[in-house]
């Protein structure tokens, strides 16, 4: 079994300015809300049940699912109490995931319909590695790019990559294989996030870019090429370039 685990928690402040008072997984493209977008894909993969974490601050989401209908996808609500990074979300759905293989699906990435999940789970399910996306940013482009981890990779015979490296996130490189939101885990990976918390400082953020760093080091990361574009929806320029193509 495989869920789906969508994060909603982050507050959003890039996007405050075209957002107003609405959560940026609302926001419309194309007439239809982006989280909308995200759970039509997970559903297009093959997935039947999906966790959406969100925040104290987010009342809005839980109402939008509560009266949408997500045909062939339950829909769970969990809460992350404080925006303590993306890891720390992805936690918070331990709980409902059990021992599901955990699909990860970042809103703020956008694509052209039917969206690059099956792929990855595809890769997943081939390989038995934990998959992630990746995507090459060009030149043009960078402007309407958030801040990503780029990859270093080695290409395989059957059109995947081994990942053998991930630096931190920083503003988005022209022409750079970067993972993106598209993700999937064995259910282990919790237990990776949790030794990690383990470590921090009082009060610093879980992020997810250790753990990817850590399955590039032993070899475990493998990286789905993108077959076309994507747009980075939280954050106003990308934003505004997927309200034009759609």
């Amino acid at each position: 079994m495989v869920t789906a685990v969508i994060p909603c928690g982050g507050l959003g402040t890039r996007m405050a300015s075209v957002a107003g008072t609405l959560p940026k997984e609302l926001l419309p493209v194309a007439g239809t809300p982006v989280l909308q977008w995200t759970l039509d894909e997970a559903a297009a993969a093959g997935i039947e049940r999906a966790v959406v974490v969100t925040s104290p601050g987010k009342p809005g989401i839980a109402q939008f699912l509560a009266n949408v209908p997500t045909v062939h996808l339950s829909v769970s609500v969990v809460v992350q109490p404080e925006p303590r990074g993306l890891g720390d979300a992805l936690t918070c759905a331990r709980p409902i995931t059990g021992g599901d293989d955990v699909a990860v699906l970042l809103p703020d990435n956008l694509f052209e319909r039917p969206g690059p999940m099956a792929s990855v789970l595809d890769a997943y399910r081939r390989t038995g590695e934990s998959s992630v996306l990746l995507a090459e940013v060009p030149a043009a482009r960078k402007p309407a790019r958030g801040a990503t981890g780029r990859a270093s990779c080695r290409r395989r015979s059957d059109g995947l990559w081994d990942v053998v490296a991930v630096a931190e996130k920083a503003p988005a490189e022209p022409s750079t294989l970067t993972p993106i939101g598209r993700w999937v885990f064995a259910p282990s990976v919790f237990e990776r996030f949790e030794r990690l918390r383990s470590r921090l400082p009082a009060g610093a953020e879980l992020d997810d870019v250790p753990v990817l760093q850590e399955l590039a080091a032993e070899g475990r990361l493998i990286g789905v090429p993108l077959a076309g574009v994507f747009y980075d929806v939280g954050q106003p320029a990308g934003y505004l370039e997927a309200t034009h193509a759609f």
